[in-house]
């Protein structure tokens, strides 16, 4: 789900949706992306107001039906060199890689640390994966002119009970999305604020998902970016634990 937040370099297609499946399956193809590179604003608000700004840069790379995502933090200082790798692989659970400058460590996020907080932000780590869950199901809430409302209840393994995607019939992103815990009560909730077009492709400039429970915030704006770039700026060694090593 992730690739809605993170992963927001998005092609547009007008293929037609049935049901919801159909419908969470074309939100799904319009969020997969070719080589790009885009630099990214995150502030976290906590519950009194106070804000605190992360910078960080992504590169997406796809190759067939592989999709990686490099991600690593500038600013502040006390995070700065930490580096993430998500390597999506069709039909299996997404490797996730984080590089700790700080312990000079290379750390493979999974199990219970999935649901953990990504870099003190209101997103876990479950929240990063783009794969799709075969074993999750989808039901057709509401629909109207604008928006269809679908419920999924994803796999036994997930900390989410049901999330509810608002998804625009214009163009199949996902304007708002309601996360409900095992026990079906208000969680987080994310919506995209402002989208951008370039050439074909919408970009979500500006994002924001809340935690109900804590009352904090995360916000994340693509401050600059580049589509389509050559795999040659995204070499296959940006996706290994020695480039993380070597560049923390």
């Amino acid at each position: 789900m992730f690739r809605i937040f993170l992963t927001a370099l998005l092609f547009i297609s007008t293929a037609h949706a049935e049901d919801a499946g159909d419908i969470i399956e074309r939100a799904r193809d319009v969020q997969r992306v070719n080589n790009g590179i885009q630099k990214m604003q995150m502030t976290l608000i906590s519950r009194s107001g106070a804000r605190r700004e992360r910078s960080f840069e992504m590169r997406v790379r796809k190759d067939g039906e592989v999709v990686k995502t490099y991600v690593r933090f500038s600013q502040p200082t006390d995070v700065a060199g930490t580096q993430l790798i998500v390597v999506d692989n069709p039909g299996q659970s997404d490797a996730q890689l984080l590089y700790l400058p700080a312990l000079k460590r290379t750390n493979r996020i999974a199990g219970k640390a999935r649901k953990g907080s990504f870099m003190g932000s209101d997103f876990s780590y479950e929240d990063l994966e783009v794969s799709d869950d075969q074993s999750a199901t989808h039901t057709l809430v509401s629909s109207n002119d604008d928006v269809w409302v679908i419920d999924t209840k994803p796999g036994d393994d997930s900390s989410y009970g049901r999330i509810r995607s608002h998804v625009s019939k214009s163009d199949y992103l996902p304007r708002r999305v309601e996360f409900f815990d095992t026990k079906d009560a208000p969680k987080k909730t994310l919506e995209v604020l402002k989208t951008a077009e370039d050439n074909g492709s919408l970009v979500p400039t500006h994002s924001i998902m809340k935690n109900i429970s804590r009352g904090t915030a995360t916000e994340m704006t693509v401050t600059e970016w580049r589509l389509n770039v050559p795999a040659s700026e995204i070499p296959d060694e940006t996706f290994t634990v020695g480039f993380l090593e070597r560049n923390g």
